[in-house]
């Protein structure tokens, strides 16, 4: 899709039909802040303290994600989300409605029967649904609501509404194409008509997580049209922290936006993203702490992913719009690390990401990594890599017929050196490049040649260097970096325990394996 079509599709999705700027909108889901609020938490920008939801429209933020829940009362019920809706209008920000269809969480591991429609058939409850889409929309619109942009279900890849996969039972398209995803889309149809009569000029979001898989995407989006169901934004979560797939860097979530738009004709928006601050936290979410290589989990690496992100995402031709997911956290719990402030609700520098000038015309520079230790430099081979690890593992895969015990074992006793480095190649099974660096690695002096050696192949204009430090740096590698600044490279320095392998994400290189077959 080219860039006019998605800015003329955004324009009329996302913006209410109001006439906006032509670049990416950028919004939040913050719909703990009520109750954080009520709790006795305060939030400050520079020791101001002003009305959280004008504070963030003071940023850059302009779209607002409002959860739903299919009750009256408690938490994001219609009570909880109509003051939501109230105070984001009032802060300047334009929310749009999340219509869970479900009484509590629903997401890609579980999409619970809400209580009031327990016992009915399909037809009961899509009925049901229906009935309750056209009430509670006309109620919003009725309260203030602006936005005709709406979004059925959060993270339904595998269902909606007590639709959901059985334990043990397959999750892939085919075995959900039978039943679930039909069920689904009945219920999602009916969700839409509801919705319409309340406001004929509605238009529709589906939104999944399987961001590290671009053919289940893409086989999602199109059996939905394909059945009827209305799908004027393909929605993705992408928490590129969560390792899934190896889906660690950008552009690999770039490469599914862009197959995802070519599939259905329609653009892509991310109503979920975070990247953590801090490797330092525990919790539901606890796993979530891979580094994106040049992005070191710090405050600083926090707000340089989420800045060039959104600078990414205005440049993809595909992307139209990005919501930062519960970035008004505050004090301790599940979400600290990936948050916006700080326990005492002070804001992070990653609120500076979301002013336009930040990402706006930012320019992405490519890396150039260099692994540092022990007063010497490795330049890390992960382009040379790749080009020698991809052939290789599909030459292994062809002799075994397919990913399986015997593919794992050759992977397992199949040596690749790369200069100087170690390629894992069962790294592969998660999309992964992983790289260690060989005892006889001999690197590169910091002397003063080496180094001017380093600068004359960097442009600076386009690349900038990325430093894995393994240890704390010496004053040679200070004068070394301040070298490169004085040539005008870029030097981003990532702290990177020792022992631990580089890893990179292979970025779609293989096609999705086939499934393991154990009897082999």
């Amino acid at each position: 899709m080219n860039r006019s079509i998605r800015i003329a599709l955004a324009g009329l999705v996302m913006m209410a039909g109001t006439v906006r700027s032509k670049q990416l909108q950028v919004g939040v889901d913050a719909n703990y802040s009520l109750d954080m609020e009520q709790a006795g938490a305060t939030w400050s920008w520079n020791g101001e303290r002003p009305d959280l939801f004008a504070g963030m429209a003071a940023q850059g933020v302009t779209e607002f994600r409002v959860r739903l829940w299919m009750k009256d009362e408690g938490a994001h019920g219609k009570a909880y989300a109509t003051e939501v809706v109230k105070r984001a209008l009032a802060g300047g920000l334009n929310p749009y409605l999340v219509l869970f269809l479900s009484e509590d969480w629903s997401d890609m591991m579980k999409q619970p029967l809400p209580e009031s429609l327990r016992g009915l058939t399909l037809e009961e409850r899509a009925a049901a649904v229906k009935t309750y889409s056209r009430a509670v929309v006309a109620h919003f619109r009725s309260v203030g609501l602006t936005s005709h942009f709406y979004e059925i279900g959060n993270e339904i890849d595998y269902g909606i509404c007590g639709e959901y996969p059985r334990k043990g039972a397959k999750k892939n398209p085919a075995a959900l194409s039978r039943k679930l995803w039909p069920n689904s889309a009945r219920l999602i149809r009916a969700a839409q008509a509801g919705v319409l009569e309340a406001d004929p000029k509605a238009k529709f979001m589906l939104h999944i997580a399987h961001w590290w898989d671009a053919d289940f995407c893409t086989a999602f989006f199109r059996f939905m049209q394909d059945h009827g169901v209305q799908l004027d934004c393909a929605g993705l979560s992408y928490f590129p922290s969560a390792n899934i797939g190896g889906a660690l860097e950008m552009e690999s979530f770039g490469a599914t936006a862009a197959k995802v738009a070519r599939a259905t004709g329609r653009p892509v928006v991310v109503p979920e993203t975070a990247y953590p601050s801090t490797a330092d936290f525990k919790g539901q979410f606890s796993r979530w702490k891979y580094e994106v290589p040049g992005y070191p989990l710090s405050p600083d690496g926090q707000r340089r992913w989420l800045a060039d992100f959104l600078a990414f995402c205005d440049r993809h031709p595909d992307v139209a719009a990005v919501y930062c997911w519960s970035p008004e956290w505050c004090g301790e719990g599940m979400w600290k690390a990936f948050a916006l402030f700080d326990p005492d609700g002070t804001a992070r520098p990653a609120w500076a990401s979301f002013d336009h000038s930040a990402w706006t015309g930012r320019e992405l520079k490519q890396p150039v990594y260099f692994e540092a230790c022990s007063n010497r430099l490795y330049a890390v081979p992960v382009e040379e890599a790749k080009r020698q690890m991809v052939p290789l593992v599909l030459r292994l895969r062809e002799q075994t017929g397919g990913v399986n015990v015997e593919h794992i074992a050759l992977l397992s006793n199949t040596v690749l050196n790369v200069e100087g480095y170690h390629v894992d190649l069962k790294g592969a099974l998660s999309q992964n490049l992983n790289l260690t660096r060989l005892p006889d690695n001999p690197g590169i002096s910091l002397a003063k040649a080496d180094i001017a050696a380093i600068a004359s192949r960097t442009h600076p204009a386009d690349r900038q260097l990325i430093l894995f430090l393994r240890e704390a740096p010496t004053p040679e590698l200070e004068q070394a970096i301040a070298f490169f600044g004085q040539k005008g490279i870029a030097v981003v320095r990532h702290p990177k325990a020792a022992g631990k392998p580089l890893k990179f994400d292979l970025c779609g290189a293989f096609d999705a394996p086939a499934p393991l077959d154990m009897k082999r």
